[in-house]
């Protein structure tokens, strides 16, 4: 009788790469804004827009009314690759100071009031007071 001896080779674990794992908006939201409080705004964050661009999310926040912060994360590795904070360049279109209704209702007033002294001839008798 033959002994058949069968060499098992010992069961190496074989590497399987670690598969990236895909962030959602709230999460790089998340992380943008905790870099940004690292940075020292703490206050007045406000996350306004989240998109992908070549390979990585760039996520656009407020930081008050006159800055903006553009972060960018790598999608593979979630760590932050650049980053940019910024004053709003917003032309505000032309404004009177008071609305045009208010500005009729003031210029009627004066005409209705100039038409009532022309009328009971105030004018002359407020002139020789003053």
């Amino acid at each position: 009788m033959a002994i058949a001896s069968e060499r098992v080779a010992p069961a190496v674990p074989q590497r399987v790469a670690p598969e990236a794992k895909t962030l959602n908006a709230q999460q790089v939201t998340s992380i943008a804004m905790a870099f940004l409080k690292s940075l020292g705004h703490k206050r007045g964050i406000k996350p306004k827009h989240v998109f992908i661009e070549n390979q990585r999310y760039v996520v656009e926040a407020e930081i008050g009314k006159k800055i903006l912060a553009k972060v960018q994360i790598d999608m593979v590795t979630s760590e932050i690759k650049e980053y940019a904070i910024e004053k709003k360049t917003e032309e505000a279109p032309i404004s009177l100071p008071v609305e045009p209704r208010a500005m009729l209702i003031m210029f009627g007033v004066a005409a209705a009031v100039s038409l009532i002294f022309v009328i009971l001839d105030l004018q002359t008798i407020l002139s020789s007071l003053f």
